[in-house]
Parts: C-alpha cells; structure tokens; sequence
C-alpha cells in the first residue's frame, strides 16, 4: 500500500472525525495494514498520529486492544447490515441484493479497514464470542453466523434447499470475500462495487436461487 492511501488522517474508526482518538486510529489503522499487528509498536503508531505516547495509553490499554476495537468496529458493522437485510420482507433474493451492494459499499468507503479486516481477522479467532452482542439473546454476533441464520429461516420457509447452513453461509459470503482478498493482494484495481451484478450472480448461482425469488 502506498503512503497516498493514507489520504484522511483525522478520519475516526469508532472516534469522532478529527479528534486524537481518530488520529490515533487511522495512524494504527494504516501501520496495521501495511506491516500487521505484531510489526507495528505504540511508539510508530504515536509518531505517525502525531500524539504522545502517553496520550494513546489514554484511549487505549495496548496494542491489542486498539488492533481489537479496529476489527471489531468492521465486524459489528457488517453483521448489523446483514441484519438489517434479514428484516427486509421482499424475499431471499432481494435480501442477497442488499447485502453483496452494501458489502461492497462498506468496503470502498474505507477500503484500508476493509483490507485490515480482510488480512486480520484470523489474529482474532474469538472476536465472535466478544463483539457486543449476546448470542443468548437471538442476536448474531458475527457476519457469518448473521448469513447462517438468515439462510436457516429461508430454508424453513422452503425458498431454498434444506442443508448446512454454515456451509452455504461461508460459500455464499466467500463470493464477495475472495475477490477482495485478490484485490488486497494487487490482483486488479478498483471499488468493488463495479462488480455487484457478477457478485450478486455468484450468490444466487451458490444459492440455486433466481433473481425473483
């Protein structure tokens, strides 16, 4: 990644734009990115903000837990927009629509967390079971576990095929992920929501499901 990225230094992750906190996360945000959580110190990510040392103990208790708060921040939000198209009554296919635009929305707009998210994740292997929200409670506290239960409520209504839910969740999302996966990795340029209706059609192909559905 190009220091050009690293285009909106005040921009904040879960801060308010503009404030030392937001500084303090899109400098980490950026460092995390370009050379991975265990290659970044607070010292770098103080420097690169422009703050002291002492002031990102302030907001945060260590590294770990401003690598956490980032990650975390993309992942409630993904799993709340797969919620909210969950709640949208005009079928199974109208709910894939929505999901693959705003997936890809998500991540043009701040495409260094979205590429964080994408090369991190697995550095937080309990990051479900920590998001915020209660499992007990009916609420999905993961993107993939939001995709697996929306797909379970389509097959208890018979819009698809009875099978593993957690499998076609992983299959159906991976539609989206991998191609973003190669653009991290400098397969091609470009927002990836130029290819929502390719994507999409992935989906529903993984879904045997047509456009009407």
């Amino acid at each position: 990644m190009s220091d050009a990225s690293y285009v909106n230094p005040l921009r904040g992750v879960s801060a308010v734009d503009g404030t030392n906190k937001a500084k303090i996360e899109r400098a980490a945000l950026w460092l995390f990115a370009e050379h991975g959580v265990d290659g970044v110190s607070t010292k770098s990510i103080a420097q690169r903000a422009g703050v002291s040392e002492g002031l990102l103990y302030r907001y945060f208790k260590n590294k770990e837990t401003l690598a956490r708060e980032l990650m975390r921040a993309i992942h409630i939000r993904l799993t709340e927009m797969i919620m909210a198209a969950a709640s949208r009554e005009a079928g199974l296919a109208d709910q894939v629509s929505f999901i693959v635009r705003h997936y890809c929305e998500i991540a043009d707009d701040d495409w260094t967390l979205f590429r964080y998210h994408i090369l991190h994740l697995h550095h937080f292997p309990s990051l479900s079971d920590a998001a915020g929200h209660s499992s007990g409670g009916g609420w999905p506290n993961s993107p993939h576990m939001a995709a697996v239960k929306l797909l379970s409520a389509a097959m208890e209504a018979g819009v698809i095929a009875r099978g593993d839910a957690n499998i076609l969740a992983a299959m159906a999302l991976g539609v989206v992920l991998q191609p973003a996966q190669a653009k991290v990795l400098g397969a091609f340029d470009g927002p990836l929501s130029a290819h929502v209706p390719l994507f999409e059609a992935g989906v529903l192909s993984v879904l045997n499901l047509t456009k009407e559905a």
